[in-house]
């Protein structure tokens, strides 16, 4: 990004070797178009809005937007290979328990956790969160947390915690969550603004991006868990000849598999 910044922005400059800063001088205050307001208004029609908005401020909002159209409707959207028990978003035993995870997240405090096993089991315990994840293809949100006491780390489906409450602040210091990562390597034709829609896209990821000496090559190394390695493939697919797998060669099988399905369509 460091061309961009510099040279085609002019936003920063480079005071040391290595060492960059910033050339605006005073804070500026964003200027809200039509465009964003009609996609505001669009993103307040999203079911899940109402997991971090409350039905008085969704409401607030519209009436604020009153004068504006959506840009499209929420079933104008097809997600291809996206399973359909997804998370009751508009439940409100649901909404009401994601509040009370997104509460213990934001201000560091202990859950303690009802939780569906299978099989009519149930787990029960005082668990420390540590980040939640949306998981695109199973349409499902996840809290990734720790055990208190031995600080196992366990990732949980928020449909089937059945039972939340909001304990006390964290006295500890939460290690990195060694949910097992698959490194990923990827080169990107920046074709139709491809690198920069490849890191809009995999955001949600921790990723490294690289020049290559091939001109308009890139090279992007996404580190996903093993559990969503399917996910991550469907969406490299998305971008069709833009984006080829180098490695690992597991996941380079899976591509190939996906294609010689499609071909056989």
């Amino acid at each position: 990004m460091l061309p961009q910044l510099m040279d085609q922005w002019h936003l920063m400059v480079e005071q040391d070797a290595g060492v960059y800063a910033g050339i605006l001088k005073r804070d500026w205050m964003p200027v809200q178009g039509i465009l964003e307001k009609r996609w505001l208004k669009t993103v307040l029609r999203d079911p899940r809005m109402g997991l971090f908005l409350t039905d008085d401020e969704i409401a607030g909002f519209e009436r604020d937007l009153g004068a504006y159209d959506v840009l499209f409707d929420v079933d104008t959207i097809w997600c291809f290979d996206q399973f359909r028990d997804g998370d009751a978003y508009l439940e409100p035993g649901y909404r009401a328990r994601f509040g009370l995870v997104l509460q213990g997240l934001e201000e560091k405090r202990e859950l303690e956790l009802e939780y569906q096993v299978r099989d009519g089991e149930r787990m029960t315990g005082t668990f420390l969160p540590f980040r939640l994840e949306f998981s695109q293809k199973n349409d499902k949100f996840r809290l990734l947390c720790f055990r208190k006491g031995d600080l196992k780390p366990f990732t949980l489906n928020l449909a089937k915690v059945v039972d939340v409450r909001v304990g006390t602040r964290m006295d500890v210091v939460l290690p990195e969550h060694k949910a097992e990562l698959v490194m990923v390597t990827c080169l990107v034709v920046d074709h139709r603004n491809a690198v920069d829609r490849a890191l809009i896209h995999f955001a949600d990821y921790k990723k490294k991006a690289f020049r290559t000496e091939r001109e308009n090559v890139f090279e992007l190394v996404i580190y996903c868990t093993r559990g969503d390695l399917t996910e991550l493939v469907i969406q490299i697919l998305s971008f069709g000849p833009m984006m080829q797998v180098l490695e690992p060669a597991s996941v380079v099988g899976e591509v190939k598999r996906r294609l010689e399905r499609q071909l056989q369509l």
